[in-house]
């Protein structure tokens, strides 16, 4: 009696492995060129001046007489902007020392027909080196052996990948 429940037992508690499995396999290349590309910045016309005990004159393109305490720009240009320092004068008024002190940055010029090298702040990053068509970025055989041969280019990136998935349910 012990031996048949023994055997009653494992039949009835068990049951059969029921699972279903699913795997896949999957390889890929991936070859990025980048291209190029330029950013630059505008440096605008900049002029100061600073004194102490000194008057200032300036006579403006065209202009028939000097400007009292003028500011030293001459004139700018319509088409691109960009300005040019005139003649300024100074004179002690006043007793004692006396101090002067001018700056001048001409500006970039602007417009639409200009290229970005006239500019005064520019950074160029060239663009990648591609393949030519016999020179394939990779190769992937039928077992998923990965071979890269696109690698080395300047500006390029080329990245092998085999992925295996398993699903059980």
């Amino acid at each position: 009696m012990k031996k048949l429940f023994a055997i009653l037992l494992l039949a009835g508690v068990s049951s059969p492995a029921m699972a279903n499995l699913s795997i896949r396999h999957q390889s890929s290349l991936q070859h990025t060129v980048d291209a190029q590309q330029a950013t630059y910045s505008r440096l605008g016309n900049s002029y100061s001046i600073s004194g102490t005990n000194v008057t200032t004159s300036h006579t403006a393109s065209g202009a028939s007489s000097a400007t009292t305490n003028g500011i030293g720009v001459n004139a700018y240009s319509a088409s691109t902007g960009v300005g040019t320092v005139g003649t300024i004068t100074g004179t002690q008024s006043g007793t004692g020392s006396f101090a002067f002190a001018q700056s001048w940055t001409q500006g970039d010029i602007g417009g639409t027909g200009s290229e970005y090298l006239d500019f005064g702040s520019v950074s160029v990053t060239n663009a990648g080196t591609q393949n030519s068509s016999a020179n394939a970025p990779g190769t992937i055989t039928a077992a998923h052996a990965i071979t890269l041969t696109g690698t080395g280019n300047i500006g390029s990136a080329t990245t092998g990948q085999f992925v295996t998935e398993v699903t059980a349910f």
